[in-house]
Order: C-alpha cells, then structure tokens, then sequence
C-alpha cells in the first residue's frame, strides 16, 4: 500500500483528504502543516507520495519546501492550491512536480493525480542520486550532518542515539525508521541495535567491533560481512 504524506494547514480540509486517500486504498502517513516538521519527518519515515498546499505554516512556502525536499528525496510532489493565477503557476514552474489540483476538488481528482503521480513515479529510470546530509532535531533545532561526522546509531527503546565524532544526539524514532535511507557505502548494521559507519572501524574480532574509543558487538555471522567491506 503507498503511503502518503499530507501538508496542509487548513486542519479540517488536512483530514478530509486523508479520510478519501484512505478509502481509496493509500496509507496516510502524517499530516503536517510546516516546512521543519515535514523535512523531521520524511528523513525518519518513508514515504511514496506528498499532497503539498502551497501556502503552510512556517517561513517557507509549499514551493520552497518542495524544492529542499526534492534535494533530499526523489519523492513525487502534487501541489494543492485555491489558486490559478499565472505568479502561482510560474512559481510553481521552477520546481519538479509531479502534478496540481484546485481547491476544491472531488474525489476523483484527488484519485486521478494520487494514480497519475505514483504511475508516472514508478516510470521514472532508477537514478543513483543519494541525499547528502542527515536531518536531526536537538532541542527545537534541526541540524544537518554530513554522513562522515557521524560513527554509528544505536537502539535505545523508542528512541535512537546517534554518535558523531563530537557529539551525541537522541532522536524520537526507532533505529529501523532511522536507517532505511541511509548509503549502503558507508553503513552497515551490525547488530539488532547497531548501524555503523564501517570506514571509520578501527578494529574488530569475532565478536565485536571498535570505532576509536567505542566498543560495539558483532552478530553472529556478520564478521565475514564485515571482513569484506573494511580494507586495512
């Protein structure tokens, strides 16, 4: 089932969407209603499609966010507007989208360009195009890392921590939602409750692994894995 995000601030017309996407078939993964919460959220959650309200709360507008999202992520984006004017339209011409509907619309307009959208997604040629940074939080603040700053996630309850090389983070998500989109160049799970960055290893036996002043246990049966990504 495709999941879908909705961002849009007008909170009644928020669930009245997410009530027909659902009783079309698609899975609604959130509603939000900012620029912030929606990048927060797509670097933890996957998502296959975005319903995106032009004007949403916050300092940037839906066309803005849109642009920084399709940075991130190669995720279909159709716009949702009251408006037809030719400024909106050739705003909205400087960014790739996937497709617009008006306000108000039916449900078989909502239908059509959720199905248009994903089809014309899934036609798309694969691309090696990775996003460059990790998105975090830390105390109402979003903070982007490179990959390379940081050593490895670690499971903790409901949360994740992520080490950096000078820092440590907590972020509200389990560490599989954390991983999904990370390079596969540069980490590795090596445990139910550890990703790592194996170019940063600086040593490791059969049952666990260093990365300077960390130590962190090796499953079994990852140590052939492991042999085979690390060059000494």
């Amino acid at each position: 089932m495709e999941k879908i995000l909705i961002v849009e601030d007008e909170q009644e017309l928020a669930l009245n969407i997410k009530d027909i996407l659902g009783f079309i078939g698609y899975d609604v993964v959130g509603v939000l209603d900012n620029g912030v919460e929606v990048i927060d959220f797509l670097n933890h959650h996957h998502v296959d499609l975005i319903f995106m309200d032009i004007q949403i709360k916050g300092d940037i507008d839906g066309v803005e966010l849109c642009k920084k999202i399709k940075l991130l992520k190669n995720i279909p984006i159709v716009y949702l507007t009251a408006f037809s004017d030719k400024f909106i339209l050739d705003k909205i011409a400087t960014t790739d989208y996937e497709g617009y509907i008006l306000k108000p619309f039916t449900l078989q307009e909502l239908q059509s360009a959720a199905y248009l959208a994903l089809k014309n997604q899934s036609e798309k040629p694969v691309t090696n195009i990775k996003k460059n940074v990790f998105i975090v939080r830390d105390k109402g603040n979003t903070i982007p890392l490179q990959f390379d700053e940081i050593l490895f996630f670690k499971a903790d309850g409901l949360y994740t921590k992520i080490q950096t090389k000078t820092k440590t983070y907590v972020a509200r998500n389990i560490l599989k939602d954390m991983i999904q989109d990370l390079p596969e160049d540069t980490f590795v799970r090596v445990h139910k409750s550890y990703t790592i960055n194996y170019k940063e290893v600086t040593s490791f036996n059969a049952k666990e692994i260093h990365i300077g002043e960390y130590t962190i246990p090796l499953r079994r049966g990852s140590l052939k894995e492991i042999k085979n990504l690390i060059e000494f």
